[in-house]
């Protein structure tokens, strides 16, 4: 119970952070603009498929990709959105990372 009780602790520190509320903030100004949250779930949706393959075309591809959505590089909202966005994720990465080093699982068996 007391690891249970530490993890609602800990999300709730999250949720107070500048980073998840400037998030959370940003998204619900880009949800009341239909259009603009379908556009940045469409790249977001893209973007992710790209990374996930093993293209060696991955910097034309990515390149092409920025091309075509070009548009949101350029509007104010999607581009704080998108900083934000980025921001809240380094937040998490660097606890996903705390966590794995530190209370990691042992893996050494896994080396040849």
């Amino acid at each position: 119970m007391e690891v249970e009780e530490l993890t609602n602790k800990l999300i709730e520190a999250i949720k107070n952070t500048r980073e998840y509320i400037q998030y959370n903030t940003l998204l619900e100004h880009v949800k009341n603009q239909p259009e603009l949250y379908k556009r940045i779930g469409e790249y977001h949706r893209r973007s992710l498929a790209m990374q996930m393959t093993e293209s060696e075309n991955f910097i034309h591809e990515n390149n092409k990709l920025q091309k075509e959505f070009y548009d949101l590089q350029n509007n104010a909202l999607s581009n704080e959105f998108f900083a934000a966005e980025h921001q809240y994720c380094v937040m998490i990465r660097k606890l996903q990372n705390n966590f794995l080093e530190n209370i990691g699982v042992e893996t050494d068996f896994l080396e040849g």
